[in-house]
């Protein structure tokens, strides 16, 4: 359902043109006999009375069952007579409006009539305004009290889609709001305007969709949000079922291209400053789409999920994002709060990262600390890796750090020159704290902690005789070199293994991007085999799968069948490689296909025994009984725990990789998320 379209415009203003519905006659413009009967005259009489801008507010205009003076009670019939002339002569118009007084009913219309409003304007816009605002208001009350679209709810709706699909009108009334079904009820008796409803579904649902209550699902309704958290909830939701339940009666065709998903999932979270994405979602449902029989579209079974996350997708990325980027801003907050800590212990004060762990930070976040103007930012470098150090420039807070060390007894040296770095780094920021004596002391002292362990050995000999003070300014100076130096060493060093680090990586990228590649082209000849063994119930030979798969070359087909352990086998017309009955690899994760391939295969060779056989159909024949020899063997080498008399302990009915690639990918994601 969708009334939204661009509304006409009136040639003579450009504006957007006013329907004729809110256009009605006054009374002296109008030659009509109707008006000469007293009840019709009535009528009009008092719906003319109550249509006001004040009466729309009150629920007050003229309804069907109100009564009209100077007449006495009217039956249904009678009034409804009495209406159509009225309409017809175009001085008054059907209106309508929503009202929703429970939570388990949807929204229903009750209709309504207005004449022209003498005194307020020369058309109904304004009427027709308000009865919009009430029937927002009515909406948005009905979607509050509404139950919340749980897992339980959504999965039980998405059960009886995938077996039946939408067999009937309406048929999700707890997923769903159905306007355009709420004006066919009892109440109108004369039908609805089309054109009225159409433009008051127009308003209705763009006013919604405007305060992000509703998402238009093609093909069954408006779904209900709350807010854009719940649209990732309930992708989360759809998203389980058709890994779950919703793939359980296709999983034979399923588990190729489910397991290259899985496997780009991985390797997408396995770099934790990824944000969360919907991408992987969509790709498992438009697969599932795929797979459903016949030509699947909105209506169609199991089309629910797939229509729900198309439907979803953008929302729910834009909420993703704004939630990664949230969290990304929090612990920026927070990092630099601590930096800003009230303790006066210069480990609360300074923030020592590791290269690596730098690494695995978000970007935004990454930036966000070295960009600040508030916060001190320099890199040191170790005999193993590379440190990012952080500080806050207050003034008070650089001043507690260097007493804080200066008081320390036992500080790892390379800690107390990075700190130094920090403070030199960001000197111009903070240069009024070196105008206090005392904390000029007090970091002279620090500096010695520092440079101790670079001052020649014999510095120890000459403090204990009382001279060292003597050469301590020459011995500073030598130790500033030797620490240059060595920064520069170590840095070099540092880069070096961080390179090396770096192309590891790739070069492991490269693998996971190289079996991806392999497990989507694998996914690809799966496919077309499973058009002609699943639907067609024909085993296919390779010559006719490559007819399918145009985009590889001959040679490149040939080699993926070889190096996926495609089986090949030979039959009376097919002696050639070229012309044998392609099968699937006649691995482990063959027995959920053998299964369906030999309940199918069965069927319809059933069909075909006790028929005369054309020529095709004899080769058909022939195809089938040579793959159900093939997958009776398989099961016969291939018994699982479940086919044994003492089935071995831990041992599951079968080594599904999509299943692990699923646990491993849970793993990360509760990783990163922590």
């Amino acid at each position: 359902m969708n009334a939204k379209g661009p509304k006409p415009l009136d040639p003579n203003t450009g504006n957007v043109a006013v329907p004729s519905f809110l256009k009605v006659k006054k009374l002296n413009e109008v030659v009509s006999y109707y008006m000469n009967d007293k009840i019709t005259h009535s009528v009009y009489k008092a719906i003319s009375a109550a249509t006001s801008f004040k009466n729309v507010k009150k629920r007050q205009l003229f309804e069907p069952h109100h009564k009209v003076p100077e007449v006495g009670e009217l039956g249904p019939k009678d009034i409804d007579l009495h209406l159509k002339r009225l309409l017809e002569d175009g001085t008054i118009s059907q209106l309508a409006y929503l009202v929703s007084d429970s939570a388990e009913k949807q929204p229903e219309a009750l209709p309504c009539y207005a004449s022209f409003p003498e005194a307020e304007s020369l058309d109904l816009s304004r009427i027709y305004l308000e009865l919009l605002d009430y029937s927002v208001s009515s909406l948005l009350s009905y979607l509050d009290r509404k139950q919340e679209t749980s897992k339980t709810l959504l999965w039980e709706n998405l059960e009886s889609d995938l077996e039946w699909g939408a067999r009937k009108e309406a048929p999700f009334p707890q997923l769903f709001l159905y306007l355009r079904q709420a004006f066919h009820n009892e109440h109108f008796r004369i039908p609805a305007n089309g054109e009225f409803i159409k433009d008051f579904l127009f308003e209705l649902e763009d006013d919604l969709h405007k305060k992000g209550r509703v998402i238009d699902v093609p093909g069954y309704g408006l779904f209900a949000i709350k807010n854009s958290k719940e649209a990732v909830q309930i992708m989360d939701h759809v998203d389980d079922f058709i890994q779950s339940k919703g793939t359980k009666q296709l999983r034979h065709v399923l588990m190729d291209e489910f397991q290259k998903i899985a496997m780009e999932e991985k390797l997408y979270y396995s770099n934790t400053s990824n944000p969360e994405t919907t991408k992987f979602k969509t790709e498992r449902a438009e697969a599932f789409a795929r797979a459903l029989p016949g030509t699947p579209s909105p209506g169609t079974p199991g089309m629910l999920s797939v229509v729900l996350i198309r439907s979803l997708s953008e929302l729910a990325e834009k909420e993703l994002h704004k939630q990664s980027a949230e969290r990304d801003r929090n612990r920026f907050h927070d990092i630099k709060k601590n930096l800003l800590s009230e303790s006066g212990s210069w480990e609360k004060k300074v923030l020592l990262v590791p290269d690596k762990e730098f690494k695995s930070y978000p970007e935004e976040l990454k930036r966000m600390l070295i960009d600040d103007l508030e916060i001190g930012y320099s890199t040191w470098e170790t005999k193993t890796t590379t440190i990012h150090a952080f500080f806050h420039k207050n003034a008070n807070s650089v001043r507690q750090i260097i007493l804080s060390l200066g008081a320390a007894t036992s500080v790892e040296t390379w800690k107390i020159l990075c700190i130094r770095q920090l403070v030199e780094s960001n000197e111009p920021q903070i240069k009024s704290i070196f105008r206090e004596p005392d904390l000029v002391k007090a970091y002279g002292k620090v500096l010695r902690k520092g440079y101790l362990d670079y001052f020649p050995w014999y510095y120890t000999i000459l403090d204990l005789i009382g001279i060292g003070r003597i050469f301590q300014d020459m011995f500073f100076a030598q130790a500033k070199e030797k620490i240059k130096g060595q920064q520069n060493y170590l840095k070099a060093r540092n880069h070096e293994t961080s390179k090396k680090e770096e192309q590891a990586k790739i070069q492991e990228k490269i693998k996971e991007e190289e079996k991806i590649r392999s497990a989507e082209q694998k996914s690809k000849i799966s496919f077309a085999m499973d058009e002609f063994y699943f639907r067609r119930s024909v085993p296919p030979t390779a010559s006719e799968i490559q007819g399918e798969v145009a985009e590889f070359s001959a040679d490149q087909y040939y080699q993926i069948l070889d190096r996926e352990k495609f089986v090949f086998i030979p039959w009376e017309k097919g002696k050639e490689r070229m012309d044998q009955i392609l099968c699937y690899p006649a691995n482990e994760s063959f027995r959920n296909k053998a299964r369906e391939l030999h309940r199918i295969l069965s069927e319809k060779m059933e069909v075909l025994q006790n028929k005369v056989r054309t020529a095709e159909e004899e080769d058909s024949r022939a195809r089938i009984s040579k793959v159900i020899k093939h997958v009776d063997e398989w099961f016969t080498s291939h018994k699982s725990g479940s086919d044994k008399a003492t089935p071995q302990k831990g041992k599951t009915e079968s080594d599904d990789p999509y299943e692990s690639f699923r646990k491993e990918i849970d793993k990360v994601r509760k990783v990163d998320k922590s």
